[in-house]
């Protein structure tokens, strides 16, 4: 069984922390009667159809893409991510300190990375409530990965991603909830969204 994913690129120029949202996704099933924890959505991870993904148009066309897929050093142990398809450009301040982070803090930002400014790559502090991107902030407009088409790249809701996902044949039918997370490569963030979804046969 397959399952037909439409993906709406989240990025926005106007909200500050969207931008920064790039990198890896995966989708997860819950049954809607266990309690929705991340522990059960981890016990029901999906595949991707890896020759499926596209780029949709707002008059409806879809441009197959040749998407990355990675299912070796994930967590959970197997279970299979996507990178988001559109490469980043300019993201954003190059490093935002935490409410908490000091001078000692590891690979803390300096007072020069905290406007709109290129660097060289380097680590980023991870700690709570800092914001870092120094490894795909391209201020000249050099997007951090090579884009799928022309204008497939930054910061746009022109254009939606298409994923389609394996739905395991030994999972009975009923009433499921389809959990969706995208892990950010450049910060210490974690979005996701859910959708009640019926399973038949």
């Amino acid at each position: 069984m397959q399952c037909l994913l439409p993906r709406w690129a989240q990025t926005v120029h106007s909200l500050p922390l969207a931008p920064l949202l790039v990198r890896a996704d995966s989708y997860r099933l819950c049954p809607a009667e266990e309690g929705l924890t991340e522990a059960c959505f981890q016990a029901h991870q999906l595949d991707f159809v890896t020759d499926k993904q596209g780029i949709v148009f707002r008059n409806g066309t879809v441009k197959p893409i040749e998407g990355v897929f990675l299912s070796e050093g994930t967590y959970p142990k197997g279970s299979m991510w996507a990178r988001i398809p559109l490469p980043t450009d300019a993201l954003g301040p190059r490093c935002l300190p935490g409410p908490n982070d000091t001078a000692a803090t590891p690979h803390g930002c300096q007072a020069w990375e905290h406007g709109l400014v290129e660097g060289a790559c380097a680590p980023c502090p991870g700690t709570p409530g800092s914001d870092c991107s120094r490894c795909d902030n391209n201020w000249h407009g050099q997007p951090s990965f090579e884009p799928p088409c022309e204008g497939c790249q930054g910061n746009t809701h022109k254009i939606a991603i298409r994923d389609v996902v394996k739905v395991p044949a030994h999972l009975p039918p009923g009433e499921y909830v389809l959990g969706w997370r995208w892990d950010c490569e450049a910060t210490a963030q974690v979005w996701s969204s859910c959708s009640d979804i019926t399973l038949v046969r």
